[in-house]
């Protein structure tokens, strides 16, 4: 039986998958605003709910803290795609097309 690495499972992938999952108030209709404490990476939703990617464990600590937690799918750790990483200068103009139009500062 081949030897696993530290940190990979038998197939040689890495251990830990992550889980996409919505947070809602759960049965103690806690503010799920607060969610934005604890510090976890948040997507954006297309129905304007709070939208994570968390691991099992964070799961466990939102549940023990009385939210309902929805897990809509996993998330494998993986390299991220280079195609999806933005350029600096394609960072910058985005932004800029975005706040055209909205008085500066300095425009003032």
């Amino acid at each position: 039986m081949a030897q696993k690495s530290k940190g990979a499972d038998a197939l040689g992938k890495p251990e830990g998958e992550r889980f996409e999952a919505t947070v809602h108030p759960g049965v103690r209709n806690l503010a799920v605003s607060r969610v934005a404490d604890l510090d976890l990476d948040r997507i954006p939703d297309p129905q304007g709910e709070v939208r994570v990617i968390i691991t099992a464990d964070e799961l466990a600590e939102l549940v023990r803290r009385g939210y309902e937690v929805r897990v809509l799918h996993t998330v494998p750790i993986a390299p991220l795609d280079p195609e999806r990483i933005q350029s600096d200068d394609d960072a910058t103009r985005w932004l800029e097309d975005r706040i055209a139009g909205i008085p500066r500062e300095e425009e003032r």
